[in-house]
Formats: structure tokens, C-alpha cells, sequence
């Protein structure tokens, strides 16, 4: 799971445009991917202490050796270079992690 704050100065619109239409396809057209979704959210309260969270990706791969197959991949360099025109740079702005456990209650 990805989240992802977007620039400054980049609107909702332009980068969910952007997510929907580039970054998006080339994630979900490599081979070793089994499932992307992406979430995009607005904050019912916001206190500034932090910026808000403009998205979620959930990417799925079979194996922890597919995921490493794909982040190697020639698709994977090109739309690392495109999201820097649209998302922040550092954790602060694409912070990822490896789901260690799901309990679900429902």
C-alpha cells in the first residue's frame, strides 16, 4: 500500500487525471501485478497539523519475488520519473508499506 500527497500547486482533478490515465495503466499493464486500486480521499476535518492524504494504492503481486521483478522493470523506471511532476517527494509525499497482517471484522 502506497499513500501519496500530491504536489503544491497540482489540482485534485489534474492528478487524479494523471493517476486514472498515466500512472495508474502502467502499474496495472505490468505482467507480475495481480490487483491495483486506487483510493482517493478528502478529510472530513483537517487541523493543519499535517497535509492531507490525496490518495491510496493497492498494488498485489503473488510473491514478494514478483514485486521485485516488476520494480525492476524498464515500465516501472518510466512511471517512477512521470509521478515526480505530480507527487511529493521523500515519504512525505509516497510513503509505502508491505501489509503485515489484515484482520477483518466485518
Amino acid at each position: 500500500m502506497t499513500v501519496i500527497r500530491k504536489r503544491p500547486g497540482i489540482s485534485t482533478e489534474e492528478f487524479r487525471r494523471f493517476m486514472e490515465t498515466e500512472y495508474g495503466p502502467v502499474y496495472a499493464g505490468l505482467p507480475q501485478v495481480k490487483e491495483y486500486v486506487q483510493y482517493y480521499l478528502s478529510d472530513l476535518a483537517q487541523d493543519g497539523a499535517e497535509d492531507p492524504i490525496d490518495a491510496i494504492v493497492k498494488i498485489s503481486f503473488e510473491s514478494e519475488a514478483t514485486m521485485r521483478e516488476a520494480l525492476a522493470t524498464e515500465e516501472y523506471r518510466r512511471a517512477h520519473e512521470l509521478r515526480k511532476a505530480y507527487m511529493r517527494d521523500t515519504s512525505i509525499g509516497i510513503h509505502s508499506a508491505v501489509l503485515e497482517q489484515q484482520v477483518q471484522l466485518v
